[in-house]
């Protein structure tokens, strides 16, 4: 028997467990529904970008949204087409180059923006999908945070080390090198599409939105569904950008 059951999630991804990782995914669905999409929407269409296993879409589509959801991963949307509800609709494609005829009362991008290498094309094709009075709900860790370069999904001991990440390139490289070994080079992409705070509310002033609300969190959602700890908000301007793990944007 483990001693700390719970701390064996760390670094878990979907591939462990797909079934557990999806409902794990609704708890996350059911989470913003019930906090920022039900309280803020005017309509029940919804689109998620980055829907990986579609978990998050089953919290909406037993809310009665019309759901519809676009992964990039070629096997991850495989698992949603076959395993999914016949009510929400797949698509497999790139929000960089994606452009929906559909528009949609709410969009979810929840923990993708931070991978995009083309954060400008992105946000314009969210706002040529979004009808008007529509929210789009984006959530991302700040690249500065103590997990920012999503470390925590590594394999070696190096996964619970916090900002580690944010050791000189050359340092950090040889440590994924010589220790972790697996997927360096995606771990260095991090550092280049990861995202501040402060970039982040540029980027989206840029692109012609309005923040509706922002919420950030010293343990958030995800850290507290994975672990069974409290959510906990962080409030104080002190070092936001490396004391808050998580952002949460509310756009319109």
């Amino acid at each position: 028997m483990k001693l700390f059951p719970r701390l064996s999630r760390f670094g878990k991804t979907a591939g462990f467990n797909r079934p557990a990782y999806r409902d794990y995914q609704r708890e996350i669905g059911d989470f913003y529904l019930e906090n920022y999409v039900r309280p803020l929407a005017k309509g029940k269409t919804i689109l998620d970008i980055g829907c990986a296993e579609g978990g998050v879409l089953e919290a909406f589509k037993n809310d009665g949204f019309e759901c519809t959801g676009l992964e990039y991963s070629e096997h991850r949307f495989n698992y949603a087409q076959e395993t999914g509800s016949k009510e929400i609709k797949f698509i497999q494609g790139d929000i960089e180059e994606k452009k929906f005829k559909s528009k949609f009362d709410v969009i979810l991008m929840l923990d993708v923006f931070e991978h995009l290498e083309k954060k400008g094309e992105a946000m314009e094709n969210i706002k040529q999908a979004l009808l008007p009075g529509g929210i789009c709900v984006i959530s991302f860790p700040p690249f500065r945070s103590a997990f920012g370069g999503h470390q925590q999904v590594m394999s070696s001991f190096l996964q619970f080390i916090p900002f580690l990440h944010l050791l000189p390139e050359k340092t950090y490289r040889w440590l994924l090198e010589h220790i972790e070994k697996k997927n360096v080079e995606s771990f260095l992409r991090i550092c280049q599409t990861g995202i501040t705070i402060r970039q982040f509310e540029k980027q989206i002033a840029q692109a012609g939105f309005e923040i509706k609300r922002k919420i950030f969190h010293f343990v958030r959602p995800r850290q507290a569904f994975r672990f069974g700890i409290k959510i906990k908000e962080y409030k104080s301007n002190f070092l936001r950008e490396y004391f808050a793990t998580g952002a949460i944007y509310i756009l319109t």
